[in-house]
C-alpha cells in the first residue's frame, strides 16, 4: 500500500467520525430536494437532495499504475462537501448447468439451463423512477421486502448519467465519466438491503448478527447489453457491528481489463472454489482506508451474468483461509456496477434479492 495522500487522510478522519456517530459511511449535507425520485406502488420517494453524497466504492486500483483508490471525497451540487464511502470494488461469478465454456460458466449452452430452480425473474417489483441526478435515492421493494436504490455518481471523474429503475431492477441508460487519479470508479449505481452508505435503512432483515443467521440467500442477474468497457459487476457486503463498518467482502462477477480489486492477488488462493457456490475464484485481499477487504473475483474474460448463493458461505470461506474480516454482523448486501470509464448505454441489473433466515 502506498502512503495516503492528504485527500485520503481527510477522508479517513471524516469516515472515522461518521462511523463513530453510528452512520453507515457517508455524510448527509444540507441541500434542496430537487433530486427527489418518483416512485410507484405506494412506496414513498426517498429524498436525493443535491447536497447528499452517496457511497463511493474506493476499493479498486488501476492496474496500469498500481495506485490504490479510496479517498472517496465528493461534493454534491449545492451542498457541503461530503465524504464518499470506502466501499471497495468486488467481483464474483456464478455457475450454471448445461453451460458452455468452463465449469464455472453461467452461460447456458445449446439445450442447457442456467441455475435451475432459480428464484430470479419471479419477483413482484414496486417503486419506479428515472433520474439524471448524481446522488438520487429511491425506495423500492421486491415481493414486499424493501430495498434502496442509489444512482451514486461518487467518483471525482464522474460526468453525467441517467438511471431508471423498477423494484430491485435498474438500467444505466447512459453514463459518461473517467477514472479518478487514484483509480476511483466514476460511479457505482447500486441497490442494497441493510445499513449501507446513505441514511435510509430498509427493513429487509439486515443488519443481523452472524450468529443469528441460519442462511443469507441472495441472487443477482444482470445483462451487459453490448457494454464491453471498463466496469465490473460486483456484490459489496459490509461487515461490522450493525452500525459501524469494520470491513468488506466483495464478489466480482466481471473483472474489466484495466482495473482490479483493492489489495493484492493472494497467490495461495487462486482458481479456488467456495463450498456450495458455483464457479472458480481468484482471491484478492488487503486494506481499504484502514479496513480489511476480501475479494472473490472471476477470471478476466469469464463474465458471469447470474449467481445465487448463501452469503455466509463466503464468510466461512474467508475464515477457513485465515482471511476473516472483523465484525460479528452482516450490515448490508449490495450489488451494482463500478464504472471507471464511459460511455455506457443500457447496462442492466435485471433482478436482485436477499432472503435473511
Amino acid at each position: 500500500m502506498h502512503a495516503h495522500s492528504l485527500a485520503e487522510s481527510l477522508a479517513l478522519l471524516t469516515l472515522t467520525a461518521t462511523l463513530a456517530a453510528g452512520c453507515s459511511g457517508s455524510s448527509d449535507a444540507d441541500g434542496g430536494d430537487t433530486g427527489a425520485a418518483a416512485s410507484s406502488g405506494g412506496l414513498p420517494s426517498a429524498s436525493a437532495s443535491t447536497g447528499d453524497a452517496a457511497s463511493g466504492s474506493g476499493g479498486s486500483i488501476s492496474s496500469s499504475n498500481g495506485v490504490t483508490s479510496g479517498a472517496g471525497v465528493t461534493s454534491g451540487a449545492g451542498g457541503a462537501d461530503s465524504t464518499g464511502s470506502t466501499t471497495a470494488g468486488t467481483g464474483g461469478a456464478a455457475a450454471g448447468t448445461g453451460g458452455s465454456g468452463d465449469a464455472s460458466s453461467t452461460t447456458a449452452g445449446t439445450g442447457g439451463t442456467a441455475n435451475p430452480g432459480s428464484e430470479l425473474g419471479n419477483g413482484a417489483m414496486e417503486g419506479s423512477g428515472r433520474s439524471s441526478e448524481r446522488y438520487e435515492t429511491g425506495l423500492v421493494s421486491r415481493d414486499g421486502t424493501p430495498y434502496v436504490l442509489i444512482t451514486n455518481g461518487w467518483g471525482p471523474g464522474f460526468g453525467n448519467h441517467t438511471v431508471s429503475w423498477e423494484g430491485t431492477s435498474f438500467t444505466v441508460e447512459s453514463m459518461s465519466g473517467s477514472a479518478g487519479s487514484m483509480g476511483q470508479p466514476a460511479s457505482y449505481p447500486t441497490v442494497f438491503c441493510g445499513r449501507y452508505s446513505v441514511k435510509e435503512v430498509p427493513d429487509c432483515g439486515l443488519p443481523a448478527p452472524s450468529s443469528s443467521i441460519k442462511s443469507l440467500r441472495t441472487g443477482w442477474r444482470w445483462a451487459k447489453n453490448g457494454n464491453e468497457g471498463q466496469y465490473n459487476a460486483a456484490y459489496d457486503i459490509w461487515m461490522g457491528n450493525g452500525t459501524q463498518l469494520r470491513g468488506y467482502l466483495m464478489v466480482w462477477l466481471r473483472d474489466p481489463t484495466r482495473y482490479q480489486p483493492a489489495g493484492q492477488p493472494n497467490t495461495a488462493h487462486q482458481g479456488v472454489t467456495v463450498a456450495n457456490v458455483p464457479g472458480k475464484w481468484n482471491i484478492w485481499n488487503g486494506m481499504v482506508n484502514g479496513l480489511p477487504i476480501v475479494n472473490w473475483v472471476r477470471a478476466e474474460g469469464q463474465d458471469s451474468s447470474e449467481i445465487e448463493f448463501d452469503v455466509m458461505d463466503f464468510v466461512r470461506d474467508a475464515e477457513t483461509r485465515g482471511l476473516s474480516v472483523p465484525g460479528d454482523t452482516v450490515n448490508a448486501v449490495a450489488v451494482g456496477f463500478e464504472i471507471w470509464e464511459g460511455p455506457i448505454t443500457n447496462l442492466k441489473s435485471l433482478d436482485f434479492y436477499v432472503d435473511v433466515n
